[in-house]
């Protein structure tokens, strides 16, 4: 078999994620320990795995914050953009924005869960495979979010006729966030399948997760409280030019993600990757 170039010696991650050393991860504290040393464990391996992702993110990013400034920007009085040609710049540069990002998936998925299977050719069709299961994920989290914030919103304004407090602000957004992230652990195990050419249905990876409910609701709620803690301090900085808007919240896009890549990836591993190999 040839090995990619994204493949390393024994030494770098492969080790870390070999299914008959992989400790049973059977808590929200031992999976987070170990999707966390998946990133921290080599951080160059880490940072070469994903750069090609990253450097198209970065010039995506650049490209906004010079000719879409107002896409940077967290105020939505600045979303108007007008004459209908100049809307497609926008449009594109999101597209390719969400292509980088899931690019930078789909590379760290395939490092990290190459040591058990040997993941299918990366073509066009194993992309757009992703994309789409990206893209039902997400109509699936729009809905569930739906559900869930207006009867909290129209619970605040019944309670309180003036505007919501920052606390209650937040903690709407932890309760809302701790769902669907709990929501996305269960159904999420066809994206790591998907980006190895090994795709699953969302209902194998329901029953596969069921075991592991309770402790994922305990990394649900630390992930939870973190984004929401970034987010805060997001704010706290008042507001930002595009620049740097794009300075503070493209390293914390990445790190975010991959953190929830890798637990994707430890949870991959110890429930599906471990029951296929051949």
């Amino acid at each position: 078999m040839v090995r990619s170039r994204l493949d390393f010696a024994p030494s770098t991650l492969q080790n870390w994620l070999n299914l008959d050393r992989m400790p049973k991860v059977n808590t929200a504290l031992k999976l987070l320990k170990h999707a966390i040393g998946l990133l921290t464990r080599h951080p160059l391996v880490t940072a070469r795995v994903i750069a090609p992702a990253v450097v198209l993110m970065a010039g995506v990013g650049v490209l906004m914050a010079l000719f879409a400034p107002e896409m940077l920007l967290i105020s939505t009085s600045n979303l108007e953009i007008g004459g209908s040609a100049i809307r497609l710049l926008p449009v594109a540069l999101l597209t390719v924005f969400i292509l980088s990002y899931a690019l930078m998936a789909i590379l760290w998925h395939r490092h990290t869960l190459s040591a058990g299977h040997a993941p299918e050719p990366m073509t066009a069709q194993l992309l757009l495979g992703y994309l789409w299961r990206v893209a039902v994920l997400a109509m699936i989290q729009l809905a569930v979010s739906l559900v869930l914030v207006m009867p909290l919103l129209m619970a605040e304004q019944s309670a309180n006729a003036d505007a919501p407090s920052i606390y209650s602000i937040l903690l709407t957004t932890f309760a809302t966030q701790l769902v669907l992230v709990w929501l996305s652990l269960r159904l999420s195990l066809i994206l790591p399948a998907a980006a190895l050419g090994r795709p699953i249905s969302l209902k194998h990876s329901w029953e596969q997760t069921l075991g592991l409910s309770r402790p994922l609701w305990g990394v649900a709620a630390i992930l939870a409280v973190t984004n929401t803690v970034l987010s805060g301090l997001v704010t706290l900085f008042g507001p930002l030019g595009p620049g740097g808007a794009l300075a503070l919240e493209l390293p914390l896009y990445v790190i975010e993600g991959l953190l929830i890549f890798s637990v994707l990836t430890t949870l991959y591993a110890q429930l599906i990757q471990k029951n296929t190999r051949a």
